[in-house]
């Protein structure tokens, strides 16, 4: 296959105003007096406009104390103290906003491994518990669809709406992901489950499940032209995995009337699923986004991950391996060669493509030069794609253009790692886009709003 179609320009999408850069950010929580500091204080006045469009805006926090606080950002004050009711007995690892939906999901990092639904708007009844059992730092990935889908009829719409509902989960098996409808029994079985590097995959493309290390990061992403369902998956040994789970013939999928099922041949698994390696450390983010090149040709998106990773080590390598930001581009493997059975048309074969993904580019945080922290603790996709967000063990919050993979602003704000980013579900018009890091502060930021489109 040719690589050099492997290109994310977004020159068909010119609907969008030139990028304004505006940023205003404001200091939440009740802290230690040692976090009141006068610069913080200074950050707190925001303008009169910046209340007005704030109004109606709730944020969720989770702490390390295992609370879930809920705020209103334009009185500042916590509205909601613990919508946990005081029952996690471990920190709090991850909180994610489903898709335009009026709900939460709260992780911890608990002995069960908890996992909670919540409405916004009655967050102290938990509309469902998941207990996963894993004791690691893998974060939970929401299934992330596109923001503004031009799939109508009713077939895709109904197939959209229940991705919205899908949530991918670590495990009690270091290397095993699993992924739920938030509609379904969480005592029943999973939808999906991958076993990363089980032995049902060749050995002489694949390594072995002891090579790849622990799962460190998940993310997931209904492809939306294709409207396939693809998993990526962070490894400990810097390797990043992405799976095509709707595939025809899937070997992931669970059957809910058993607890096993059988392995799919070696050639199905290598045609669905591809790996990149990104480095030596582990990937501690992974998100995907839809892919919006012009043309009908093969379905892709675009993910963007981030690694651990040791400056002194680091400058020891060639310049273009120093990287610990990276963007993928994850091409879809083609379906059209499938017969009506459901088997490969082996007539076809000489011009069918595999699942594969490349590395576009890779960047750094600070300056390898400088000795600062370069790892990278959190990266996330704006819902309509076109810019990233990466959190620094620098204490800083970079901004991406999606299609040129330039930065575009360094934001500050955290005197600790960003630990956390969210953006609004509206950021495309409000800019809005929250960060957290381990100095207990959260910072609301407003970048390139867009106020031509509708919020």
């Amino acid at each position: 296959c040719d690589d050099s179609e492997d290109t994310d320009n977004d020159s068909d999408d010119d609907n969008f105003e030139p990028l304004q850069f505006k940023c205003s950010n404001l200091l939440l929580g009740h802290g230690d007096q040692k976090h009141r500091d006068s610069s913080y204080q200074e950050a707190t006045h925001l303008s009169a406009a910046s209340h007005t469009s704030l109004s109606g805006v709730v944020l969720a926090s989770c702490h390390r104390d295992g609370t879930c606080k809920l705020w209103d950002l334009a009185t500042r004050r916590c509205i909601v103290n613990d919508a946990a009711g005081g029952r996690r007995s471990g920190p709090g690892l991850a909180i994610r906003r489903l898709d335009q939906m009026q709900q939460f999901v709260y992780q911890s990092r608990d002995v069960l491994g908890s996992v909670s639904l919540h409405d916004i708007h009655r967050p102290l009844d938990s509309i469902l518990q998941i207990h996963t059992y894993s004791t690691t730092f893998c974060q939970m990935a929401p299934c992330h669809t596109a923001e503004n889908s031009q799939y109508d009829a009713a077939d895709d719409g109904a197939t959209m709406a229940g991705d919205r509902n899908l949530i991918a989960l670590p495990t009690q098996e270091q290397s095993v992901a699993i992924i739920r409808d938030l509609r379904c029994d969480p005592t029943s079985n999973p939808t999906y489950r991958i076993d990363i590097g089980n032995d049902c995959y060749d050995s002489m493309v694949y390594s072995s499940r002891r090579n790849y290390g622990m799962l460190t990061s998940l993310g997931l992403c209904q492809q939306e032209k294709a409207q396939q369902l693809v998993l990526g998956c962070g490894m400990e040994d810097g390797s990043a995995l992405f799976y095509d789970l709707r595939s025809t013939g899937s070997p992931w999928l669970l059957d809910h009337s058993a607890e096993k099922h059988e392995c799919s041949s070696n050639e199905t698994l290598s045609r669905f699923m591809c790996h990149t390696k990104l480095g030596n450390d582990p990937v501690l983010s992974l998100d995907l986004s839809n892919s919006f090149s012009k043309g009908t040709g093969t379905p892709s998106l675009v993910a963007v991950a981030g690694c651990a990773g040791d400056a002194d080590e680091l400058s020891e390598l060639p310049e273009a391996d120093q990287g610990t930001i990276s963007t993928i581009k994850i091409k879809l493997a083609d379906e059209e060669s499938t017969n009506v059975d459901g088997g490969m048309d082996s007539s076809l074969s000489n011009t069918t493509s595999s699942m594969r993904a490349s590395v576009r580019t890779k960047t750094n945080t600070c300056s390898i030069e400088s000795g600062g922290k370069i790892g990278v603790s959190v990266c996330r996709f704006r819902l309509d794609g076109r810019i990233f967000a990466v959190g620094g063990w620098d204490r800083r919050l970079r901004l991406f253009d999606r299609a040129s993979s330039k930065p575009l602003a360094i934001l500050h704000g955290h005197e600790d790692t960003v630990t956390s980013v969210d953006w609004a579900g509206n950021a495309s018009s409000t800019g809005l886009l929250a960060t957290g890091a381990g100095d207990g502060r959260i910072c609301i930021y407003r970048v390139f709003p867009n106020t031509s489109l509708k919020r």
